[in-house]
């Protein structure tokens, strides 16, 4: 067993952090390759606090560590797991469970009162050191992803509706509109905290009511929201959405993270655009009062 010690970091330890980020994610199963800037985007999107964040370290070398975003969850002070990492050698040595077991006192002792994460439902491993750690699976959620070449838009935008971009989102409204609730890192909060551009396009009826919405960022391609007026749905709208969505962003593909499966609508109506169902994820919280 190595001998591991165990720290809580800081900013300057940040790009180090992406290096083992880098190390750990390389091999996964969805590689995952974020350059220094795009890592610096996920750290304020998803709120991460670099002193809440805690790594393993062999010797001087960083060995594993969990990435910690703070926030609220239903109303409640929440730590969001937003990356665990181990470099492939330090493996097998439940250091997911020792990590945690280092950061909980900390976290309580800040008045946090849950942990919530994602985790891929195939990766079975991760999966055991939630459960181990207490972690109960909340909801499935899904991941969708499709070339703007090959989605099917061709509707007609309907008449009297009007697409436009609008630069102080109407959350209140939105939500009226869900079928179920974003995940941590595609709510309100987490969307106005990303440093990338986004753009929020609304459409809205001859009355100027808003009946549909959608906030993507354009340079990724990464859709954090898009709801239609339930009374409205199956008249064109959410496609005029897209359609306007697709030819602002810049990115090749469009691409939905993180859809709760219970929105069965929305998931049947990006199948039937041609998206393809890359992956499911579960929603895990820990309660630690």
């Amino acid at each position: 067993m190595p001998d591991f010690r165990f720290s809580f970091l800081s900013e300057k330890e940040l790009p180090e952090l992406h290096e083992t980020f880098l190390q750990s994610f390389a091999d996964y199963l969805v590689p995952i390759q974020l350059n220094a800037e795009q890592f610096k985007t996920k750290v304020k999107r998803e709120g991460v606090e670099p002193s809440f964040c805690v790594a393993a370290y062999v010797d001087t070398k960083m060995a594993g560590f969990i990435l910690t975003g703070l926030g609220e969850w239903h109303g409640t002070p929440t730590a969001y797991n937003a990356g665990t990492g181990v470099l492939p050698q330090y493996r097998g040595h439940k250091l997911t469970q020792q990590l945690y077991a280092f950061m909980l006192p900390k976290l309580r002792e800040s008045g946090i009162e849950q942990c919530q994460l994602e985790v891929i439902r195939e990766n079975a491993s991760a999966l055991r050191a939630y459960k181990a750690v207490g972690f109960k699976v909340t909801r499935s959620l899904e991941l969708f992803r499709t070339l703007k070449k090959e989605m099917l838009l061709k509707v007609e935008v309907p008449d009297a509706i009007t697409i436009a971009a609008i630069s102080k989102p109407d959350w209140k409204t939105y939500s009226c509109f869900w079928d179920a609730e974003p995940s941590w890192q595609n709510t309100g909060e987490a969307i106005m905290k990303s440093p990338d551009e986004k753009v929020v396009l609304e459409a809205r009826d001859k009355e100027q009511e808003v009946v549909g919405y959608i906030i993507f960022f354009p340079n990724t391609g990464s859709v954090a929201q898009f709801a239609v007026d339930k009374s409205r749905r199956g008249k064109g709208i959410g496609t005029a959405l897209l359609q306007e969505a697709v030819r602002l962003t810049t990115a090749p593909a469009l691409m939905f993270v993180n859809i709760d499966t219970s929105a069965t609508s929305l998931l049947s109506y990006l199948e039937r655009r041609h998206f393809t169902h890359m992956l499911r994820q579960y929603e895990m919280l820990l309660p630690i009062v």
